[in-house]
């Protein structure tokens, strides 16, 4: 009964991390695509999943885990429990700084880690051929990725296709892909439930029982915080185009479903499980190449890559320092289990305490919020009143204007009533020196109303206010300049032409020419420059 629990100890600790920190990015990809939303996908996806999980043990078949035998062959249940404390030790220290901790990578180490302790030696063929898969899969893989995008934007660009159909073929493509990943996904990791089973001496029935009813207890546990890993990776990472996800599904099922064949071995490598982690950010970075367009950060691919080194070496030291403890005795099995006990307090209390950090930090932020708020609010009540004291400015003045208006009219209309009155007179009088005087006093007065003077003067006035700094600058520059000339400034400013100039200075439009003549000799402008861009810039 002690030796089972031993494996199913192993194969809880090796495939808890697995299944928190890899299974969600395999389930964000497809969710991302679209192709979770069929009730088709969404009902088989568990049971491919649970079927290619066993399936190995079954057809007595699996290139990952022939290979694996060349590092270390359990033979003894007391010899798998390293493994999985050492897979789960390493993956949890490099989870701390890491979102994806290479737990497949920690597997494989944990067992050369057992095989050196109990051999003193390592193959060196197979070690090698770890390393060189372990270089060469994320490299291809974010070739592919950015191969297939590079193809596909190749292909539409001289094809007219409407946005619906393409669509509808993007969306086929992402469900045959998907399931395409989870099989490849299930098949390329079952050997971290399947592989310490082989310790048992039953039947691979009873052995395949062991992994999937493994499999069946982690979820439940599991399942609230997959979901949010899940979602989180599909509303943020991926949220990205159609033809960019189908990419990274495809390329990361591809070389999962190349690692989990033989064909590694022509090329001198090793088939081996794949943390599907570091395969979705070298994807990202491959399409982020042929995009010209960053989808993932420097720092995170720095920080998958750091651990996808640290993982295999602690797991490797770990391993061989706990089966060097062990032994094969209770005491030291006692001390092992104490000193885990001690390291998963101290790895839970760092969570916690950076949670609690992270709570801290998130009040800060939302109290700096909200100080940041009312302090826009202020600035917003104090910019409402002053705009609500220059509309008041505005309307006020209006309202002189207003004013002013009505009475020029009621000024202008008692003009007119005047001097109607006084030529009925003048016409009833007889032909004489009388009448022609009374005429003359009459044509004086209406040239003089011609002039509108009083009415020059108040528009003079209005335009010394309103563009009061541009005199000022004006008389500072050239205080050589008469009154007329000012006037005359003021008014090309304003974008005057020659003819409203000399009605508003009452003289003839050649008089007008002149000063603008004499006017550009004061300012010292040449017969190139242009004299009102010149009056502007001032």
């Amino acid at each position: 009964m002690g030796a089972y629990l031993y494996i199913i100890a192993s194969i809880l600790l090796a495939g808890s991390l697995t299944v928190l920190r890899d299974l969600p990015v395999v389930n964000g990809s497809i969710l991302a695509s679209g192709a979770g939303e069929r009730l088709s996908v969404r009902y088989l996806w568990p049971i491919l999943m649970l079927f290619c999980l066993v399936l190995p043990l079954f057809i007595d078949y699996s290139p990952v885990s022939d290979t694996a035998s060349g590092l270390f062959a359990p033979d003894s249940a007391g010899v798998v429990l390293p493994i999985g404390l050492a897979t789960a030790g390493a993956s949890l220290i490099a989870g701390l700084f890491c979102r994806y901790p290479a737990v497949p990578y920690a597997f494989i180490a944990s067992l050369a880690g057992v095989s050196l302790a109990l051999t003193g030696s390592i193959s060196p063929s197979t070690g090698c051929s770890y390393i060189l898969s372990w270089v060469a899969a994320p490299l291809l893989c974010a070739l592919l990725a950015g191969g297939f995008y590079r193809l596909y934007a190749l292909s539409l660009r001289n094809r007219t296709i409407h946005l619906a159909i393409l669509d509808a073929r993007l969306q086929g493509v992402s469900i045959l892909a998907s399931f395409l990943l989870l099989a490849a996904y299930s098949l390329n990791n079952s050997i971290l439930f399947t592989y310490i089973t082989k310790a048992a001496p039953v039947s691979d029935a009873f052995r395949a029982s062991i992994a999937a009813g493994c499999a069946l207890v982690l979820y439940p546990f599991m399942h609230k915080e997959v979901s949010m890993a899940t979602w989180n990776l599909a509303d943020y990472d991926l949220d990205i185009n159609a033809q960019s996800i189908s990419s990274v599904i495809i390329s990361m099922a591809a070389v999962l479903l190349l690692f989990t064949s033989p064909l590694p071995a022509f090329a001198g490598m090793a088939a081996t499980p794949l943390p599907v982690g570091l395969l979705f950010i070298a994807a990202l970075y491959g399409i982020s190449v042929a995009r010209q367009r960053a989808l993932v950060l420097g720092q995170e691919i720095l920080k998958t890559l750091a651990a996808s080194i640290l993982s295999p070496v602690l797991a490797l030291m770990f391993a061989y320092c706990l089966v060097k403890v062990m032994d094969g005795t209770p005491a030291g099995t006692v001390f092992v289990l104490v000193l885990v006990f001690l390291i998963a307090g101290g790895v839970f209390f760092f969570r916690w305490q950076t949670g609690k950090d992270l709570q801290k930090q998130i009040l800060r932020s939302r109290e700096q919020q909200v100080y940041s708020t009312q302090k826009s609010l202020s600035a917003l009540e104090v910019k409402a009143e002053m705009t609500e004291k220059d509309l008041l400015n505005k309307l006020d003045l209006k309202r002189k204007e207003l004013v002013d208006f009505a009475l020029n009219i009621g000024d202008q209309k008692k003009f007119m009533e005047q001097f109607y009155e006084d030529l009925s007179i003048v016409r009833s009088l007889p032909d004489g020196e009388e009448k022609d005087a009374r005429t003359d006093k009459l044509l004086s007065s209406l040239r003089e109303r011609m002039y509108f003077t009083r009415e020059i003067n108040d528009f003079y006035a209005r335009s010394e206010v309103l563009h009061r700094d541009f005199n000022l600058r004006l008389s500072e520059a050239y205080p050589n300049l008469t009154e007329n000339e000012k006037k005359l400034a003021n008014l090309l400013r304003q974008g005057f032409s020659s003819k409203y100039i000399a009605s508003l200075m009452n003289i003839t439009p050649k008089s007008v020419e002149i000063n603008r003549y004499r006017l550009r000799s004061k300012l010292g402008l040449n017969r190139s420059d242009n004299l009102i861009k010149f009056i502007k810039s001032i």
